[in-house]
């Protein structure tokens, strides 16, 4: 694993379209976290399941918002 990361070309245009995706995913994944998706109160498959859907309902709602918000103004 060491070797291949000091392989990397860190400048390349790849490299740098992969980046700021993962970026985008960890900041994604850290609002989930901040809702709890990392330890459910719930005890059946399909309670979680519902919960984590609802958790990522509310986050594209909230990005939505952001992103017309940004448009009005």
């Amino acid at each position: 694993g060491a070797r291949i990361r000091h392989q990397l070309d860190r400048n390349s245009d790849r490299f740098q379209q992969l980046y700021a995706q993962r970026t985008a995913v960890e900041r994604i994944f850290s609002q989930a976290v901040n809702l709890g998706i990392e330890r459910p109160k719930l005890r059946t498959q399909a309670a979680i399941a519902n919960q984590n859907t609802l958790i990522y309902i509310l986050i594209n709602l909230r990005t939505m918002q952001r992103i017309e918000s940004y448009i009005t103004q």
